[in-house]
């Protein structure tokens, strides 16, 4: 089968130009119907949900910051300035609670009149210091209360000058005692509450060193060496 083809260049080039131009035009409308559609989705976004976002996330910083607002002296940590600037004075204030198990090898007196400490407790709010623990009698135990009001400590203010001496327990409260038993032994447990005296847990206040004086009047001054073991695990029963 033999074909001719009769349609001259020309024809044939207009005939692909017009498909061209239909080509573009197809595409045309259609990049036009997807831009106004992406147009109309944004239109919608911008002036209605976006709207919404932004009360809603308006609304919850006007709630937020009320409560912010309601809290004391809220100003002092909401900048990190501020908060560095109070980094001094709390390691200033802060205490040097460790001397605490310094002081109890001397504050503990010698045998036969030495204690057991079973907990120890010490609160900064309040000052105070809890011994709890257990001795051979009421008179031993008298000796220990003696020791702890007539315990002091020196040491340097702010690190210079010369060493001063305080009393380490500004009051001394015997609250309980109690006679009991361990191990068939008859003994007296206790609990003394102290208020302690700040200046010699004192972190700027250096060199301290504990010490009970030599009263002739206690008997816990001349028999207090601070070799004995404080702490007991063992329980009372």
């Amino acid at each position: 089968m033999i074909q001719l083809n009769l349609l001259p260049e020309l024809k044939k080039d207009f005939i692909r130009a017009q498909k061209t131009k239909s080509l573009v035009i197809s595409a045309s409308i259609i990049v036009t119907i997807c831009s106004l559609g992406l147009s109309a989705i944004l239109f919608v976004y911008v002036n209605f949900l976006q709207q919404v976002q932004i009360n809603l996330a308006t609304d919850s910083i006007s709630d937020k910051e009320s409560k912010l607002e309601s809290i004391s002296d809220i100003n002092k940590y909401l900048t990190i300035q501020a908060q560095l600037a109070v980094l001094p004075e709390l390691h200033n204030g802060k205490g040097s609670y460790d001397r605490l198990f310094d002081f109890l090898s001397v504050i503990n007196p010698a045998s036969p009149n030495n204690i057991y400490l079973t907990n120890l407790q010490l609160l900064t709010e309040g000052q105070t210091i809890t011994l709890t623990g257990t001795t051979q009698s009421y008179e031993t135990l008298n000796v220990f209360v003696d020791t702890l009001k007539n315990a002091e400590a020196s040491f340097k203010k702010g690190g210079e000058g010369d060493s001063v001496t305080e009393n380490i327990f500004n009051q001394v409260f015997l609250q309980t005692a109690d006679l009991a038993k361990s191990n068939g032994q008859e003994i007296v447990s206790f609990v003394v509450t102290t208020a302690y005296n700040p200046d010699v847990f004192d972190v700027q206040n250096t060199d301290v060193v504990a010490s009970v004086p030599n009263i002739t009047t206690t008997q816990s001054v001349t028999e207090s060496t601070g070799t004995e073991q404080i702490f007991n695990s063992s329980e009372t029963q």
